[in-house]
């Protein structure tokens, strides 16, 4: 569905609607999809549409509509460390662990299973009711993204712990409350 009635900002330039217009999709979209969206021509959304995939912020991936964009899934996990990294303290980034395993294990003794494999496999069971079934598979989903937030909260804990310790940046000293012991 288009967003084509939307009223862009003024001081966003063509390059600024191309760029929203291809990081907020979770579908691949091709040029002509996301010129119409950033209300450029085709051409123009091509121009920077490829600029963005050689600097890494976009995939290019081949669909059934022809050559089409995403947003690259590293690039964007690794902002999302430097986010988590920057805003957040390690006691914040601990808590938010701790709750993430808090979770896991709740689901592990309502589903009655060790693992996320095994509540995946649980699925096929006889015995469930087919709302048993959905409400599982919504448990995997969120498990998985868990997973994801995670790693990308253990990923941040560390990212902060280097720079300490190289003081690449002291700007994140000062926002964590808590720092962490210094080894070796």
């Amino acid at each position: 569905m288009s967003d084509q009635s939307r009223a862009w900002p003024a001081e966003m330039d063509a390059a600024d609607r191309v760029r929203h217009v291809a990081l907020t999709r979770t579908t691949p979209q091709n040029a002509g999809w996301i010129a119409e969206e950033a209300d450029v021509s085709r051409d123009t959304a091509a121009k920077y549409l490829d600029r963005m995939a050689d600097q890494g912020d976009l995939e290019v991936v081949e669909t059934a509509d022809g050559m089409c964009y995403k947003p690259d899934d590293i690039t964007q996990f690794l902002r999302e460390v430097r986010t988590l990294a920057e805003e957040q303290s390690v006691d914040e980034l601990t808590n938010e662990l701790r709750a993430i395993g808090d979770e896991i294990d709740s689901w592990k003794a309502a589903y009655d299973v060790e693992s996320l494999e095994e509540l995946r496999r649980s699925i096929g069971r006889e015995d469930l009711s087919s709302s048993d079934r959905r409400e599982r598979l919504e448990t995997i989903e969120e498990w998985e993204y868990n997973i994801q937030v995670r790693e990308a909260l253990q990923l941040a804990i560390s990212l902060q712990s280097s720079l300490t310790k190289l003081d690449a940046d002291p700007r994140i000293g000062e926002i964590g409350t808590g720092t962490l012991p210094q080894e070796g």
